[in-house]
């Protein structure tokens, strides 16, 4: 597993309708955590020598569901920034909305 993307990041997220403060951890082992602005867990992996993926699934807090956040980042320096896409999906299975979202984070410590 690369170390790349490895640290605590305070993200912006930009989504239709404004945007929220975040923040992700990406461990070492290949693991992604939302820490911030929600709570969920996942994996980030390397794709190129300044390039990553990650994947969060986050629970929702107000019904009973998911986000599935799938994310394709450019690191630059102690900056990255990833656009995708995230899925809500209901405790049924069902898609609730589905939308673009691009985030820019800022390393931590």
């Amino acid at each position: 597993m690369g170390i790349l993307a490895v640290g605590r990041w305070r993200a912006r997220v930009g989504r239709p309708g404004g945007a929220t403060e975040s923040e992700f951890e990406f461990a070492r082992d290949g693991s992604a955590l939302l820490v911030v602005g929600g709570r969920g867990s996942g994996t980030w992996f390397p794709t190129g020598p300044d390039t990553f993926s990650y994947h969060i699934l986050e629970e929702l807090t107000e019904a009973a569901g998911t986000i599935e956040i799938s994310q394709e980042g450019v690191l630059r320096g102690d900056e990255f920034v990833s656009n995708g896409n995230a899925v809500v999906r209901l405790a049924n299975g069902t898609t609730a909305r589905e939308a673009a979202i691009s985030i820019t984070a800022h390393r931590l410590g």
